[in-house]
């Protein structure tokens, strides 16, 4: 039986059941995205929402109600990965030395150039100007970690934007040209060895 919350349903100013509802319909919202994006990345984008609904547990109705069309879902899913990916790199920054977060930052990228392969190519000719607004974003993420790692001498003052640019640029071709996705990953895990290895500082 399916669970679901309406955030539209009328609710009595000052009770806490307007806390909780407002709760519920960002939990089913994160709910539909994360099951969007699993989709999307299966079937690529011309997965249909019904797709998305028997994916997240809800009817067709309750994603349409939040999202008036299925480029909404794919614009509000591109933002929500961007702020997912933030906050991660963010975790990272604060938890771990600046070149482990930036090692750990470059597989994460090399694992979801894997994992979206399938719609990456629909995405970039359906939305250019949104799929380079997410590459930008990435890059300035990875970037203040580059700076962070340049900072404490733990990479070479000598890399650049450039070579991080030219690092996640193989690696996205990597996992494009392989159509076994395991070898493929592998193949984009060990391109982020190779680039690591030039960019650390000598001893």
């Amino acid at each position: 039986m399916r669970r679901e919350v309406d955030e539209d349903t009328q609710i009595r100013p000052g009770g806490g059941a307007a806390g909780r509802l407002r709760q519920d319909a960002r939990r089913n919202r994160t709910t539909v995205l994360r099951a969007a994006r699993a989709v999307f990345r299966d079937r690529g984008l011309e997965a249909t929402v019904q797709n998305v609904a028997r994916r997240a547990g809800v009817s067709a109705a309750t994603v349409h109600r939040r999202f008036p069309g299925r480029d909404a879902l794919v614009r509000d899913l591109a933002e929500h990965a961007a702020a997912e990916l933030t906050e991660r790199f963010a975790e990272l920054a604060r938890t771990v030395p600046a070149d482990l977060a930036l090692e750990r930052a470059l597989r994460f990228v090399a694992a979801e150039a894997v994992a979206t392969r399938v719609c990456a190519p629909d995405h970039r000719e359906r939305f250019p100007e949104r799929a380079r607004a997410l590459d930008e974003h990435v890059h300035r993420e990875l970037h203040r970690l580059l700076a962070s790692a340049r900072a404490q001498g733990r990479i070479s003052a000598a890399i650049t934007d450039r070579d991080l640019r030219l690092a996640t640029s193989a690696v996205a071709a990597a996992a494009a040209a392989e159509p076994d996705p395991e070898r493929a990953g592998r193949a984009a895990q060990r391109l982020v060895t190779h680039f690591l290895r030039s960019f650390r500082s000598p001893d």
